[in-house]
């Protein structure tokens, strides 16, 4: 039996167990609205390695996932919030250029149409002069500049009552955005301006540990060592030797638990997205020796920001040799998902890079989705890994809008 039958027979046979421990969780906290997580699965772990608070790629979501996602988003309107959701403002990513992501932007809309809701797309950006866009097959997506008055947000002859941010804030949080009297999904104070990496995997891991203890396993099956370095510039040689000493001792000590020869190692940028400022290391000592364009590349991040902390983390080799399982929840709850592929990668490396392809999560393996008979092919491990990811969100969430009233650091250990 290999681990991942093993793992999902353990979570099978406990899954009233797991239920309440999820019910009891999820009531502790508000859930994220939708999330997006990549889990990776090895031989001795399954872990989720990434958890976005701000998913686009809806459109690689099927038609049956697109509909399970509008059935649990009517769910989300029903039981979520006291207030009536009937107009949904959609803010987007600005100043892209990639079609894609507007085919992204059209899938959510086809979501939230289905849950029985209007939806308009606002730009929040007054210099920006263009209101329409074309997705990859050329359909355009029409916009209008938003208008705030007071604390309500307006679009002509539009008044949202819930404004739905599909844009990870990765500078700053706009100032039109803030204090509104209108619902606001995901909080505009979890962007990318704000939000760690490292606060992110401290409550990931205490969850994955308490799910572990709960069914007697090892909570490294689903943890990921992580650890934090502060104030780090590659062009500097006594920070790279820092680094190094710090990540040949996370080697050492998961070489210790592991009994593995050589541990995959990644060093990540602490915030932003999109697989930019991302290495992977085999030895410490590759840093001494980074060259010009590999210190280039961990100095900027999306839009230009500089790097001034990462975080050192274990790295997780795939079973499925050249792709990883991605899970879209909606309010925590598992709605489809897809295969992120990438044949220029090996199980060893990062498959979130040019040349990744998506390919639907069916029960048919092996066999390309024809949307009529899909049925989502979801392992029960895999979906409760996925879930604490987006659960862990929730209590980051509350973290940061915390920390954002009380400008201090205290609410984490209350947290946790």
């Amino acid at each position: 039996m290999t681990f991942l039958e093993k793992i999902n027979q353990i979570v099978d046979l406990n899954k009233e167990k797991i239920s309440d421990w999820f019910v009891k969780k999820e009531s502790e906290v508000s859930l994220p609205f939708y999330t997006s997580v990549d889990l990776r699965v090895s031989e001795n772990k399954i872990a989720a390695v990434d958890t976005n608070i701000f998913p686009g790629g809806f459109n690689n979501l099927c038609t049956q996932f697109i509909n399970e996602a509008a059935l649990l988003t009517k769910e989300f309107k029903a039981k979520s919030h006291s207030r009536k959701i009937k107009k949904v403002l959609i803010v987007p990513e600005l100043h892209t250029r990639n079609n894609f992501y507007w085919d992204n932007i059209l899938s959510l809309i086809q979501i939230l149409e289905k849950a029985d809701m209007k939806v308009r797309v606002g730009l929040y950006e007054s210099e920006f002069d263009k209101y329409d866009f074309s997705a990859s097959n050329n359909e355009k997506v029409m916009a209008a500049k938003i208008v705030r008055e007071n604390n309500k947000l307006f679009l002509k002859d539009f008044e949202p009552d819930l404004v739905l941010i599909n844009n990870d804030l990765s500078d700053y949080s706009p100032r039109i955005l803030q204090d509104l009297d209108q619902l606001v999904v995901p909080p505009i104070e979890v962007g990318w301006h704000a939000r760690k990496k490292n606060i992110h995997f401290e409550f990931y891991n205490k969850l994955v540990a308490e799910f572990a203890e709960m069914l007697s396993l090892d909570p490294y099956n689903f943890s990921l060592s992580t650890k934090l370095v502060d104030d780090i510039n590659f062009d500097i040689s006594e920070d790279r030797e820092r680094l190094a000493d710090l990540v040949n001792q996370m080697i050492k000590e998961l070489k210790k638990h592991y009994n593995v020869k050589k541990p995959l190692i990644f060093i990540k940028n602490n915030t932003g997205t999109y697989g930019m400022a991302v290495m992977q290391v085999q030895d410490g000592n590759e840093l001494l020796s980074l060259n010009r364009d590999g210190r280039k590349k961990m100095k900027v991040s999306k839009g230009g920001s500089f790097l001034k902390n990462i975080i050192i983390q274990e790295g997780v080799e795939t079973i499925y040799t050249n792709k990883e399982p991605v899970y879209y929840l909606i309010n925590s709850s598992v709605a489809g998902g897809f295969y992120r592929s990438n044949d220029s990668k090996n199980s060893k490396q990062n498959l979130n890079t040019k040349g990744m392809y998506f390919e639907c999560l069916c029960k048919k393996k092996g066999e390309g989705c024809n949307d009529i008979d899909c049925q989502r092919y979801v392992f029960p491990s895999l979906e409760a890994i996925s879930r604490i990811g987006s659960l862990a969100t929730g209590y980051e969430i509350e973290y940061l809008l915390k920390k954002n009233q009380s400008s201090d650091d205290s609410s984490l250990s209350a947290l946790l």
